[in-house]
């Protein structure tokens, strides 16, 4: 079988109510690699646990929602430096790339939480750079990004426990599944 069908064996006995390791243990050796199957299994939202985490859900499209906002202006104001367009086209990607996460949360797409957690590691140090000159906003900047990862992880976690950091959850060489 392909990817594609895996997938949609993964959802449908998921949606039937069969466990997961029950859903590995059936699919595993049917073409697709058993970190894929892993990965396929551990990336579906079950729909009892957005329903019970239905303010985080929101609050994190809110959150995505403001950085759109954010991106727009903050783009605008580092491109106009240069010119108008210039401005426009670093505002248009900028809103370009949190209008993905706005999706990808608004889908529950794992991948969008991982990616946002990535990007979110990668760019703390460059937080630190004012630091000698505004010590105080630089700090309460990379505060605020701490606290949108820890919050972004902890949503994450709630919606797909059986994540590690962005590979699904393995012990003694076995893949685990919450039930």
């Amino acid at each position: 079988m392909n990817r594609k069908e895996i997938k949609a064996q993964v959802v449908q006995l998921l949606s039937d109510g069969v466990a997961k390791s029950e859903v590995f243990t059936r699919l595993a050796g049917q073409g697709v690699k058993d970190r894929l199957l892993a990965y396929l299994i551990a990336a579906h939202a079950d729909p009892e646990r957005c329903r019970a985490n239905r303010g985080h859900l929101i609050a994190v499209r809110t959150i995505a929602w403001l950085q759109v906002i954010v991106g727009l202006l903050a783009g605008y104001a580092v491109g106009s430096e240069i010119s108008a367009v210039a401005g426009l086209i670093v505002a248009g990607v900028a809103v370009a790339i949190s209008l993905l996460f706005v999706w990808g949360f608004s889908k529950n797409n794992v991948g969008a939480y991982n990616a946002y957690l990535i990007l979110t590691i990668t760019q703390l140090p460059r937080q630190f750079t004012g630091f000698a000159e505004r010590p105080v906003s630089t700090l309460i900047g990379c505060l605020l990004g701490v606290g949108l990862f820890a919050y972004i992880w902890y949503v994450r976690t709630r919606i797909f426990p059986d994540f590690n950091f962005i590979a699904p959850k393995k012990m003694n060489g076995k893949y685990v599944f919450s039930e």
